[in-house]
């Protein structure tokens, strides 16, 4: 369950989140779930965009507190910008993957998917051809004659 309080942990929860449905998506069996799942992927990408977002902001504001390990705050400040920055870009990024989800998603809501097990006018053709034959095998012969060689009469 999400914290809304611990971003660490909510952090920690979404990996493991995104780890079960890479792993659930290698096969689907309903395909009318890739439906939900891109709906719910666009939703999750959306928000990811907002985080990048605030958490460039949040460096940015917080650049002045900054410092590395040896105590050095200029070169500190100069990391958070940058950090900001790349942050700044990655949430620019982002947006062109939620446009891109957005519309599969929107291409996927028009198909109407089809059994996997529909059969094709080659096996329904076979099918009816064997149908045929056994109805010819079990009906009398009309004149008398018989093609024994193949069970067929005429």
């Amino acid at each position: 369950m999400p914290t809304y309080e611990d971003p660490s942990l909510d952090a920690d929860e979404l990996a493991e989140a995104a780890r079960g449905l890479a792993y659930a998506t290698r096969q689907i069996r309903t395909p009318e779930d890739t439906y939900e799942v891109l709906g719910s992927l666009h939703l999750t990408l959306s928000r990811l965009q907002q985080w990048l977002q605030q958490l460039a902001a949040w460096h940015d504001r917080h650049a002045s507190f900054a410092a590395t390990d040896n105590g050095d705050r200029a070169a500190g400040h100069d990391h958070a910008v940058k950090a900001g920055g790349w942050l700044t870009i990655a949430a620019a990024s982002a947006e062109q993957v939620v446009q891109l989800v957005m519309k599969a998603h929107s291409e996927n809501g028009r198909i109407a998917w089809q059994p996997e097990a529909a059969p094709t006018r080659t096996v329904g053709l076979a099918e009816a051809l064997v149908e045929r034959e056994e109805a010819l095998d079990s009906e009398p012969p009309a004149s008398g004659h018989t093609n024994q060689s193949r069970g067929l009469s005429r």
